[in-house]
């Protein structure tokens, strides 16, 4: 073999081998040195790499790591109620006849609208029955011809505030005070406010009532309808806490994903306590840590898949 034989030869495996590198370390996930490791024992050396620019097109949302307020909660179910103050049964003053009526099921009144005229039984004139308030007539007992006899004519509400009433079983009783903040939730509407009362609960059933009123201007809060109430019952200040969105589980771990540059790593996490919305954190993160609170999953499905096509 000649001297430019073997050069060539040399130069042909160089190159393949070059490739071959290259296409082995795109195919594996991709690992940091130790120099790049702020915390030895809790980082973890895996990563996802990827621009400013693509993880806002992919939704990803990130925030620092700070101390915060728990809100312990403890669930309740109950159902939307009128508000008695917005219900009026409403009769004549005077017995008598019913001439006339201008209001049916469903219309919307003014307060001091007429309802019905009454022709009293003892003057023989006839009188205006008026709405006390406005609201929607959501029972007609009035009749031309009929005589009103102290019978209930029109039952109007109003519905632009309702009351949730809520069920407090014995074992909650010793939590769930007046004044307690309450979230409200029924479908996709969410509302906060306060219990108004606690009172006994009719027919000696095993529970109380909580009562807590509803701005209902918005109608997304009908009447009858199945609500759940988280009630705080507790307070709690903790010295690192991350919304619950931000935890993953990859490899057997509750992890966070933390923000390097365009580096995202998984690192362990111990928690401690919870709310609805939030969780704290014991250890494995650090204050002004940046982290990534939405859509977290999309690095931990990468990594999974990265994993995958390395064992294969």
């Amino acid at each position: 073999m000649n001297n430019k034989t073997v050069i060539k030869t040399q130069n042909t495996l160089r190159t393949f081998i070059t490739c071959s590198v290259f296409i082995l370390l795109i195919s594996r996930p991709i690992y940091a040195s130790e120099g790049e490791h702020r915390d030895e024992d809790t980082r973890n050396a895996e990563f996802v790499l990827i621009s400013d620019n693509m993880a806002q097109k992919m939704g990803v949302v990130t925030q620092k790591v700070s101390a915060g307020q728990l809100n312990i909660t403890t669930t309740v179910y109950g159902n939307v109620v009128t508000d008695p103050a917005s219900l009026s049964h409403v009769r004549a003053r005077f017995d008598g006849m019913v001439t006339k009526v201008n209001a049916n099921l469903g219309y919307k009144v003014k307060k001091g609208e007429t309802l019905a005229i009454v022709e009293s039984n003892e003057s023989l004139k006839s009188y205006p029955v008026t709405a006390p308030f406005s609201g929607i007539v959501i029972a007609r007992h009035a009749n031309e011809g009929e005589l009103s006899n102290g019978q209930v004519l029109f039952s109007i509400a109003n519905y632009e505030d309702v009351w949730a009433q809520l069920k407090i079983f014995p074992q909650q009783l010793s939590e769930i005070a007046d004044q307690q903040s309450v979230q409200l939730s029924l479908s996709e509407a969410k509302l906060n406010t306060t219990i108004q009362h606690i009172l006994p609960s009719p027919d000696e059933k095993p529970y109380v009532l909580a009562y807590a009123k509803i701005a209902n201007t918005s109608g997304r809060w009908p009447v009858g309808a199945a609500i759940k109430g988280l009630v705080t019952i507790n307070k709690l200040d903790v010295a690192m806490m991350v919304p619950k969105a931000a935890i993953q589980e990859f490899e057997g771990t509750s992890v966070v994903f933390v923000k390097e540059g365009e580096e995202y790593h998984p690192v362990p996490v111990m928690l401690g306590q919870q709310d609805s919305n939030n969780i704290e954190v014991l250890s494995g993160l650090h204050i002004a840590d940046v982290i990534v609170s939405q859509n977290s999953y999309l690095f931990k499905a990468d990594l999974e898949k990265s994993e995958a096509g390395h064992d294969h």
